[in-house]
């Protein structure tokens, strides 16, 4: 046995190490590869646009983090977020090539014409940057030309804790009003 090596043998830690290394490589990348698509998986189920109770607005539309959504609009029409706006006022959007998913009740969503913008009812949809979960801080702000609105929910109630909205009458979420 003078020509073979033994596990203990420094010559023989060398040749045990890059396969223990390997070993572990595989396992990480493994490992790391079904995190990676569990999150992703919990990612594309998270609907883009839900419907919950923001205080001192009331039901509204918000995103995945509860924050809520905004409209620029002027006389019931929306208007173009211009100028310094895009820095406070960041636009709602999903990933190219993609659809927004909505939550219960919420009805109407799509995309700017060509972009990746999420609407509601063809009004572009905003979260403002100051905002946190269920709180609206920029409703009745007044830039470019028009005034910030939180999108409300009107109609009849249901759900728990994000209600849906529906049962309106009109097109969209139940009514939604800016």
């Amino acid at each position: 046995m003078s020509g073979a090596t033994s596990p203990m043998s420094p010559r023989g830690a060398v040749r045990w190490r890059p396969a223990r290394l390997g070993a572990f490589v595989c396992a990480g990348a493994l490992a790391f590869g079904l995190y990676g698509l569990s999150g992703n998986a919990g990612a594309q189920s998270e609907p883009t646009v839900s419907v919950a109770k923001v205080k001192g607005v009331g039901r509204a539309l918000v995103d995945a983090n509860d924050r809520p959504l905004y409209s620029l609009v002027n006389n019931h029409q929306p208007v173009a977020c211009a100028g310094t706006c895009p820095s406070e006022f960041v636009p709602l959007t999903v990933a190219p090539g993609t659809q927004p998913t909505a939550g219960k009740g919420v009805k109407g969503l799509g995309l700017v014409s060509g972009g990746t913008q999420v609407t509601e009812n063809s009004f572009p949809l905003f979260v403002f940057s100051g905002d946190t979960a269920l709180r609206a801080k920029a409703e009745g702000m007044k830039t470019s030309g028009g005034t910030w609105h939180v999108a409300q929910v009107t109609g009849n109630k249901s759900g728990g804790k994000k209600s849906g909205g529906g049962g309106g009458g009109n097109a969209g979420t139940g009514g939604v009003s800016f």
